[in-house]
C-alpha cells in the first residue's frame, strides 16, 4: 500500500500537463512545495506525508549546510536534484530524477535545457534560505 501511494504520487507530479516556462515563472518556494514537499514536509524537516511510505530516510534539507561543515553545499545540491548525474554517496535514487523530467517538458524546444537549470537553481536558492544555523 505504502508503494502503491508513492507511485501515485510520482505520477500526479510528474505526469500532469505542464510547461517549462509555467515552472520558471514560479518563486523557489512555491517550486519547493510542487515538486519536493510531498516528501521533505513544507519546512523541509523530512516529515511529509509521502516520507512514512519510503524506504529510505527523507533528509532534513533544513540541515544541509550543517552537515557540509557550515557552508551550503550548492554545486552538490543542484546535482542531486536534477539527478542525471550519479552521486555515490546520496544512495539509492528514490528521488525523481527533476533534470530529466524538467528538460522534457517541451520536446524539440531548445530552451527546455535551459528553463529546467532554472528551474532547479531558483529549488536551490529556496533551500539555501530554509538552512539552519549551526549548533555552537
Amino acid at each position: 500500500m505504502r508503494n502503491l501511494r508513492f507511485a501515485f504520487l510520482v505520477l500526479l507530479v510528474c505526469g500532469t500537463q505542464s510547461h517549462a516556462a509555467d515552472y520558471v515563472s514560479m518563486s523557489g518556494e512555491a517550486l519547493y512545495e510542487r515538486f519536493c514537499a510531498a516528501c521533505h514536509g513544507i519546512q523541509g524537516a523530512g516529515d511529509g506525508p509521502v516520507a512514512d511510505s519510503l524506504k529510505v530516510e527523507v533528509p532534513d534539507l533544513r540541515l544541509l549546510a550543517r552537515r557540509a561543515g557550515g557552508t551550503f553545499p550548492r554545486d552538490r545540491v543542484i546535482r542531486i536534484i536534477d539527478g542525471r548525474h550519479i552521486i555515490g554517496a546520496h544512495g539509492t535514487r528514490t528521488m525523481p530524477i527533476w533534470g530529466e523530467h524538467l528538460s522534457r517538458l517541451e520536446p524539440g524546444d531548445p530552451n527546455a535545457e535551459r528553463a529546467a537549470q532554472i528551474v532547479i537553481e531558483r529549488l536551490t536558492d529556496y533551500l539555501e534560505q530554509l538552512q539552519r544555523p549551526s549548533v555552537k
